[in-house]
């Protein structure tokens, strides 16, 4: 699916009774997604890339979403195998079905599952017992919460092997040698 398709197709969801054309999205099965995917989610001619839509109930909190994610995408901590030059990232999407109130946005040190890594961090300069670079704090907190939640030990390697998928390959390495090199390790 191409960001044009994604937004026709997230217009015609909302509002059934407008009138919108059809995308050139292609829906396939799990197996034929992760074909894709482990061909290297290169996008096509027309820009297609895998897209993970998830359907998740309107109440549910982002465990939900997690956990979903995990049953489609079950290598989603791990570094990315599949990977290739021009390889588009797996763009998920959730759909929340049923009406959904917005809770007020707060800052990222807020947030309950990720305050109490901030505080600790304040204090020693580290989370669970790695030093965190202040720069990366907040994405890898919020990747910490989400390897703890999914039973994954936290480490340097744990941490950058789950953000490969979504930073560029320069990004997530210069991360993993920024946290190895805050632990005293090499890569």
């Amino acid at each position: 699916m191409s960001v044009a398709d994604l937004e026709l197709e997230l217009a015609r969801r909302r509002d059934p009774d407008r009138a919108v054309p059809p995308s050139g999205a292609v829906r396939l099965t799990v197996d034929e997604a992760l074909a894709y995917r482990n061909a290297g989610n290169i996008p096509d001619e027309q820009g297609r890339s895998l897209r993970l839509v998830l359907h998740v109930d309107a109440a549910a909190g982002s465990e939900e979403l997690d956990a979903k994610r995990r049953l489609y995408e079950p290598d989603v901590h791990r570094a990315p195998d599949w990977r290739r030059p021009n390889s588009a990232k797996v763009n998920v999407v959730p759909l929340r079905d049923g009406s959904r109130r917005t809770p007020p946005i707060e800052a990222w040190w807020q947030d309950p599952q990720v305050q109490p890594l901030e505080d600790e961090w304040r204090a020693t300069g580290g989370v669970a017992g790695l030093a965190i670079p202040g720069e990366w704090r907040g994405f890898v907190f919020k990747t910490i919460v989400a390897l703890r939640s999914a039973g994954v030990e936290v480490s340097p390697d744990s941490i950058a092997d789950s953000v490969a998928r979504w930073l560029a390959p320069s990004d997530a390495r210069r991360l993993r040698e920024d946290l190895h090199a805050a632990n005293g390790g090499s890569v």
